[in-house]
């Protein structure tokens, strides 16, 4: 069957990064990201111990982070909670609801999702998708040039091996990411997740502008174990020119690293 209000939808989608982009027309994009939590709850299954609530907010981060990272402005949440709604689901839902709402997203109708009612369950598991929109002409990914710096700014932590609590002042809030991504002289961003920070740099850099032409020189005092999991996107990368990392440094309570430095070869 085919539908005729959808034209080549194939050829309207792409994939940068961990987004999948929907071309809607020549000045925007439909931007898709997701996320997912097993094991982590409050059932007797539960590999790593917290409150329905907390990780209702974690699982959402993920998705929003890497939303807002690109410019985007998220509108939908979806979750999948392999859950009952009474009382774990419930739980779950208002930590995604408080705060997405941080992000702005306050309208019930910008929620929606399912749990699981017929099945009893012993661990909890968790998938969230947000939707949101992209000028064209304001999608950064791409956008790291020679001559700038690429900073983490929170440090990587992951649990089990971490307790991650969201009042840490070590990790990455979303009001920072925020001020970051309304910052003019901050390029790409990119959220940091299981496969630690030197793969994401690789990524970022994959994806900028002319990248053939491009040179990683590797900051070797840096601290950060570049391996190292950021789970719930504890930290992100920055690229940012070199003369805006002092102010910015001042203006962010989350640990501050420069990784490396983009030369041109």
């Amino acid at each position: 069957m085919t539908f005729p209000f959808i034209i080549n939808p194939a050829q309207q989608l792409r994939k940068v990064r961990d987004l999948t982009l929907f071309h809607i027309n020549k000045e925007q994009f439909l931007v898709i990201a997701c996320d997912s939590d097993g094991g982590i709850g409050s059932k007797q299954g539960d590999v790593v111990q917290v409150s329905a609530d907390t990780l209702g907010r974690f699982a959402v981060r993920v998705p929003l982070f890497e939303q807002i990272a690109c410019g985007s402005s998220p509108f939908l949440v979806i979750d999948c909670l392999s859950v009952e709604m009474e009382p774990t689901g419930r739980e779950i839902i208002q930590g995604i609801k408080n705060y997405a709402a941080e992000a702005g997203l306050a309208d019930e109708l910008q929620f929606t999702g399912s749990t699981e009612e017929n099945v009893p369950t012993i661990q909890t598991g968790v998938g969230i998708t947000v939707l949101g929109l992209v000028p064209a002409k304001s999608f950064y990914p791409g956008t790291t040039r020679p001559g700038d710096v690429i900073v983490c700014a929170g440090l990587p932590k992951s649990g089990p091996k971490h307790e991650v609590r969201l009042d840490d002042p070590e990790i990455l809030s979303l009001q920072e990411l925020m001020w970051l991504r309304s910052k003019q002289g901050v390029h790409d961003i990119i959220p940091v997740g299981s496969k630690g920070i030197r793969y994401e740099l690789n990524e970022m850099i994959a994806y900028s502008q002319d990248f053939h032409s491009h040179q990683i020189e590797w900051i070797t005092d840096c601290p950060l174990d570049l391996a190292e999991s950021a789970g719930p996107s504890t930290c992100a990368l920055f690229s940012v020119a070199q003369d805006e990392l002092t102010s910015i440094r001042s203006q962010l309570t989350a640990p501050i690293h420069p990784i490396a430095y983009v030369k041109t070869i």
